[in-house]
């Protein structure tokens, strides 16, 4: 029993299995999959050998095979001519087929590879594909670019009621032979050539065609060497200033120039045909985009160079609306070199087609290697994006005076992945922006240019504080050096030795508070030498015990003594 339900479970699998199949075989037979017409080219004589149009390859094969042996008018078959009128169509179509042909073989549209030979062009999925079978009346070669858009060249399978389906060009693109022809540049020499011997040599370039191309590219050789020493020349004659910036962009402008104009002559002058002309062109246009690129990356420096030198005093404390231009500068100049790096090798890569013949591989790997770069790329990219932070939120900026893990230093550069810090011996501490903003570190340039400081002296208990006040008054007062505002002395610490005074005062900006803090205490230090015989200066002192006179009795009460 239980073989015998087996063996129905299986029968009624396989003819679900089957019977997609057979209904698109009994649309094919109804005509479902053609485009019903009255009549198909009536206006055409009968031949005695006529094309084969049951497959959309056969229908392309045929149609390249009497072209190749000149037969225009048996070609003029595969055309659905039905836009033209009847009496026309015999005059018109080889005509029409002659200059299809061009057109297919001067924009490189047949691939071989994605031909269908089914009549019905069935389209059969594969194993990663989960849809069903399906058949198609339309398909399309490529698109050719005229008059400022995109037009699709198809062919399409048209039915009477009284013959078979048979595979036609669209009468859509009938219509705009013409126009497509007209618009395709045949390039000046190309203009001497007749059309019936054109034809036969597009995408075989002739001997004379790769000499007139040759003699093109050293023109642009030639080209290139012009400008280039002539920018070098008139750089010469520029304001000082901006002489750097006109010798470096000689170089890519020359190439950028010398490229267009390959193109242009390719295009206009000497015209190469199918798979080659394809790779020229896009090897020009690739040298002139990345020579542009080069050219726009050095513009931008140069202009950015320029206004730093101009309008911008070089790392000075003394401005800090200076210190927040010089940062945007740099920020910007970083920005746009990244951003027209990205889309120049992004457009390059599209251009040359790497994402389309590896697209699929590396979508299908696309998970591993996301993990792979997330690992390798972390510090980098954390790096990046804390830069961006440091731009954005300016917890500190080019010129300011910082103290970093005991470096008393000045910002000189903040780049994309790390801060480059100028210390005191004028060496150079390059700090990771991770590791700059995962520690603290004190911006003495941040809020104001005004700097405080402290001046701890250690002293005798027995000191006259409001003597020390006067003195450091007298210190202070007169200094270019103090912001005017009054030091205030302190006593804060005591301890067992000594206490210590605590001396507040104010500098204009982080270095002349450094100096002044430095210059207040040696004053006062050589002032407290001074007093009383350095008597209030800082003393160690010890405790003394005395005994009784026959060594036995009780020890009396201890007595300090102070010692230097």
């Amino acid at each position: 029993m239980r073989r015998i339900l087996l063996i129905a479970w299986v029968s009624v699998l396989a003819a679900l299995s089957v019977w997609p199949a057979a209904v698109a075989r009994e649309d094919e037979g109804s005509g479902l999959f053609a485009f019903e017409t009255s009549a198909i080219n009536e206006g055409l004589p009968a031949l005695e050998s006529p094309l084969r149009l049951d497959t959309p390859r056969a229908a392309l094969e045929s149609f390249l095979a009497a072209i190749d042996q000149r037969e225009y008018a048996r070609a003029a078959q595969a055309l659905n001519l039905d836009a033209i009128e009847p009496e026309e169509q015999a005059s018109q179509g080889p005509d029409l087929a002659l200059k299809l042909a061009f057109l297919l073989r001067r924009h490189n549209l047949i691939d071989w590879t994605d031909m269908p030979d089914e009549p019905d062009a069935r389209v059969f999925p594969n194993v990663q594909q989960s849809f069903s079978p399906y058949s198609r009346r339309s398909v399309e070669l490529g698109k050719v670019d005229f008059d400022g858009r995109a037009a699709p060249i198809s062919l399409q399978r048209f039915r009477t009621d009284d013959s078979e389906a048979v595979w036609l060009f669209s009468p859509s693109v009938v219509e705009r032979i013409d126009a497509m022809y007209a618009d395709s540049p045949l390039g000046l020499f190309g203009r001497w050539m007749p059309l019936e011997d054109r034809v036969h040599t597009v995408g075989q370039p002739s001997a004379w065609e790769w000499l007139a191309a040759a003699m093109l590219l050293a023109l642009s050789l030639l080209l290139w060497f012009g400008l280039y020493y002539l920018t070098r020349a008139l750089a010469k004659r520029v304001p000082s200033r901006w002489t750097p910036a006109a010798r470096k962009i000689g170089l890519p402008l020359a190439t950028v120039v010398a490229a267009l104009a390959f193109r242009v002559g390719m295009d206009h002058l000497v015209l190469l045909t199918g798979p080659v002309a394809s790779n020229l062109d896009i090897a020009s246009e690739v040298v002139a985009l990345i020579a542009g690129a080069w050219l726009l990356l050095r513009m931008v420096s140069a202009v950015m160079l320029a206004l730093s030198e101009r309008y911008i005093v070089p790392l000075s404390s003394e401005d800090p609306e200076n210190r927040r231009t010089k940062t945007t500068v740099y920020v910007v100049r970083r920005v746009a070199v990244v951003v027209i790096a990205l889309l120049s090798v992004g457009y390059v890569l599209l251009q040359i087609g790497l994402f389309e013949n590896f697209g699929l591989s590396v979508l299908a790997s696309v998970g591993a290697l996301g993990i792979l770069v997330a690992i390798a790329a972390r510090p980098v990219l954390g790096n990046m994006l804390a830069g961006l932070q440091i731009a954005l939120t300016e917890p500190l900026r080019i010129g300011d005076v910082i103290v970093y893990d005991d470096y008393w230093a000045t910002v000189e550069d903040i780049s994309f992945a790390h801060t480059v810090l100028r210390t005191w011996r004028n060496t150079r501490l390059i700090v990771p922006h991770e590791h700059f903003l995962s520690r603290p570190f004190e911006n003495c340039s941040k809020e104001g240019e005004a700097v405080g400081r402290i001046v701890k002296i250690p002293v005798d208990y027995r000191i006259d504080v409001e003597q020390v006040r006067r003195k450091v008054e007298e210190i202070v007062a007169g200094d270019t050096r103090s912001t005017g505002e009054p030091p205030s002395v302190e006593m804060v610490e005591v301890d067992g030795e000594a206490a210590v005074l605590w001396i507040w005062i104010s500098g204009t900006t982080a270095f002349t508070s450094w100096y002044l803090h430095n210059h207040v205490r040696e004053h006062v230090v050589a002032f407290l030498k001074e007093l009383d015989g350095g008597a209030y200066l800082p003393r160690r002192r010890h405790i003394l015990l005395s005994e009784s006179e026959d060594g036995a009795g009780p020890e009396a009460p201890g007595r300090t003594k102070a010692t230097p």
